[in-house]
Formats: C-alpha cells, structure tokens, sequence
C-alpha cells in the first residue's frame, strides 16, 4: 500500500488568554465577552493571587492583570495592567511597546488579542 506524502495540516494553536485583575466582575464579564466574540480563544480566570503561578504553568500569550508582576513582564508577551490601584488608567505592553490609555475601552482589548493573534487569527467572521 502506498504512503501518503500529503502532510497533515497543522492544527491551529488558539491564543491563550490569563485574566487576574480586580474586581472580579469586570474579570468575569470581560472573559465572558471574549468568550463570545472571540470563541476560538482558551480564556482563564483567575484571583489575582494566582497570577503568577498560572504565568508558569498556563503559559498565556496575553495576561490582564491589575498589577503586572516580574513573571508577567519577563514572561508574557503581550500584557494589560488594567485600572492599577483601581485608577481610571491603564498600560498595554505589546512585544515590548508599551500604550498607555487614560480610559481603555473593551474594544481596545479585543484590539490588543487581534494583534495577538496575529493576520487572520483574531477569529472575528471574514
């Protein structure tokens, strides 16, 4: 019987999302809505507490947290401090290049995953 010579298609690794920032509503209701705008994301919620112990063993692609911990920039891409010391501001690092928002908004963040992600990866329809 003859082998194939075709490959297999690479499976599609989906963007890994870790969110640890307070309060815990707006952790919920984001994750929710990335959940459902973005369905081919793996999102993970957790307590702030433990952040640092899912940068290591989540291995996240994006983290929002409220306070960006060492493991977090040394590890994490892409990352959003998002209202720090329950301020109105927030800080984006993307490969290094650091935004600040007075007011960041929920499609700023589905900006940032978008470009995450990569060209035709943010899972948005066509």
């Amino acid at each position: 019987m003859p082998r194939s010579t075709e490959r297999e298609p690479a499976r599609e690794v989906s963007l890994r999302v870790l969110l640890a920032n307070e309060p815990r509503s707006y952790r919920e209701g984001i994750a929710a809505v990335f959940r459902q705008m973005r369905p081919g994301l793996q999102v993970k919620v957790v307590e702030p507490e433990a952040l640092e112990s899912n940068v290591a063993c989540f291995v996240p692609d994006v983290a929002i947290c409220s306070r960006a911990t060492g493991a977090v920039r040394d590890r994490v891409p892409v990352w959003v401090e998002l209202y720090p010391e329950y301020t109105a501001h927030a800080v984006a690092s993307e490969g290094g290049r650091r935004t600040e928002f007075a007011e960041i908004q929920l499609l700023d963040l589905i900006s940032i995953l978008d470009r995450a992600a990569g060209p035709g990866q943010d899972g948005s329809p066509v």
